[in-house]
């Protein structure tokens, strides 16, 4: 389905008759589970299209439009929702925050965070995106085969930000990369076809890597520790440069700063001191060596900056779990 395709099927879609608010309650009785500023707040269990349909949440993934000229009052779900303003805008609401979404941005709200959308028209159209897994889970992240200690570091600020908040705002702008990123995800869901699933699954890992590349962007993103401690990246970014070397004498010599000033930014910002990033940097690029070259593991050991061959498996161990040899042909299986 290519872009024209997809929009006609959306601008059709927004022109069905929307279930009415007051028949669903009096059918389904959803549970008023809290109050908000005197507004209440039902827990919705089920998922409530344009065409009427009323369905359980069974697919990992379910993508549908959000009602126009209709009322939805304070909800909250046992899974993660994705808000995506594909033409117009809209207004969010949550506990304690109204964010108003133009064209292009995306709003990810949290499982159990009560939320709705002010009343939309026709004119806008609105994405809802209901992801039954957490994608921000330990599982995928742990598919990113770039272990960089920046995208660490990135990985694990959003992840913190969106457990603070409840809730992560990306203003993105119609010409961004997630528009064309959104299309293919709703093209390959709205025709579906052989494989559509895995392809539907890999162009969410593209998305949110394109997410984590915002982080770092936009203040909305952010946490505290990124907005106080601008340098951090700089820092980062030396030590993943400069792994064979690094020292902390050398990175205050580069930066002008006293070598207890950077151990203790690097440690509040990471969680982790300078000696621990630099193995963490050393051991990512020892296991990329042995996933994808046939060099002996002494002259990995030796190029990733370790003189010691012993300590080298010993640190790996520490950190993957098993031997470099084991990880090379657990590497190799995979192929």
């Amino acid at each position: 389905m290519n872009s024209k395709e997809l929009r006609e099927v959306l601008l059709a879609k927004n022109k069905l008759q929307p279930p009415d608010w007051k028949v669903i309650k009096n059918t389904y009785n959803p549970k008023q589970i809290d109050e908000v500023n005197g507004e209440p707040v039902y827990e919705f269990n089920m998922i409530f299209n344009l065409d009427s349909n009323i369905n359980p949440i069974e697919d990992n993934i379910f993508i549908s439009l959000r009602p126009p000229n209709v009322h939805v009052p304070l909800h909250i779900h046992q899974y993660i929702e994705l808000i995506y303003v594909y033409k117009g805008n809209c207004h969010v609401v949550l506990r304690n925050n109204e964010i108003h979404i133009s064209e292009g941005g995306i709003i990810m709200i949290d499982k159990n965070t009560p939320h709705t959308v002010k009343e939309t028209s026709e004119k806008d159209i609105i994405i809802e995106i209901k992801l039954k897994h957490d994608y921000l889970s330990s599982g995928f992240i742990g598919r990113f085969n770039n272990k960089s200690i920046i995208s660490k570091f990135l990985i694990d600020s959003i992840i913190d930000s969106r457990r603070a908040n409840n809730f992560l705002y990306f203003p993105f702008e119609e010409q961004s990369n997630i528009v064309g990123i959104m299309e293919q995800i709703m093209g390959e869901y709205f025709e579906k076809d052989a494989f559509t699933t895995e392809i539907i699954d890999a162009y969410f890992f593209i998305m949110f890597t394109e997410l984590i590349r915002q982080t770092n962007r936009s203040t909305n993103v952010l946490t505290e520790t990124l907005k106080k401690e601008d340098n951090i990246f700089d820092f980062l970014k030396y030590i993943e440069d400069h792994y064979k070397d690094c020292s902390l004498s050398k990175m205050a010599e580069k930066f002008k700063y006293h070598p207890n000033y950077i151990s203790a930014v690097l440690k509040k910002a990471t969680g982790k001191s300078f000696v621990d990033l630099l193995q963490i940097q050393r051991l990512n690029k020892a296991a990329a060596y042995l996933a994808n070259s046939d060099s002996p593991i002494p002259e990995i050991a030796e190029e990733v900056g370790y003189s010691s061959l012993s300590f080298f498996y010993k640190k790996f161990n520490e950190i993957f779990l098993q031997t470099p040899k084991e990880y090379r042909e657990n590497a190799n299986k995979s192929l």
